[in-house]
C-alpha cells in the first residue's frame, strides 16, 4: 500500500483527470470539501467506503489509489480503452447522422405546370 502522501497525489491527480473540483468531488462522496483537500494532501486516508466513492466518481480502480506502479499503468489503459470507445462511439454516430442525411432522395424544385388537359 501507498504511503498518505502518494494516496493523497493519486486522488488529486485522479480528481484532475476528470475536471472535477474538490467541491464536486466532496458531493458525489458524500463528504466535505476540506475533507477531500486533507485526503490529496496526506493528513486523513480515506476510508473503504469513501475510497470506493472516489473510485467511482473519477473511473479509476482502487488498485491504482492503492497500488503499485502496474496499477497506475493498468488505470492509464483503462482511461485510455474508454475514451477510445467514446470516441469510436461518436465517429459512428457522426457516420449515421452523415449517410442519412446523404441518402435521404432529393426531390425535384421544378415548376409545375399549372394547366390541365382537357380529354
Amino acid at each position: 500500500m501507498l504511503d498518505r502522501t502518494q494516496l493523497g497525489k493519486r486522488i488529486k491527480e485522479a480528481r484532475l483527470r476528470t475536471g472535477m473540483s474538490q467541491q464536486e468531488l466532496a458531493n458525489v462522496v458524500g463528504v466535505s470539501d476540506k475533507t477531500i483537500s486533507a485526503y490529496e494532501v496526506g493528513r486523513v486516508d480515506p476510508p473503504l467506503e469513501s475510497l470506493e466513492k472516489l473510485s467511482q466518481a473519477t473511473s479509476h480502480p482502487i488498485a491504482y489509489f492503492i497500488g503499485d506502479v502496474q496499477s497506475n499503468i493498468e488505470a492509464k489503459l483503462e482511461r485510455i480503452a474508454r475514451e477510445l470507445a467514446e470516441i469510436k462511439q461518436s465517429l459512428q454516430s457522426t457516420s449515421t447522422q452523415t449517410s442519412t442525411t446523404s441518402s435521404t432522395p432529393q426531390v425535384s424544385q421544378a415548376p409545375l405546370d399549372q394547366s390541365v388537359p382537357q380529354e
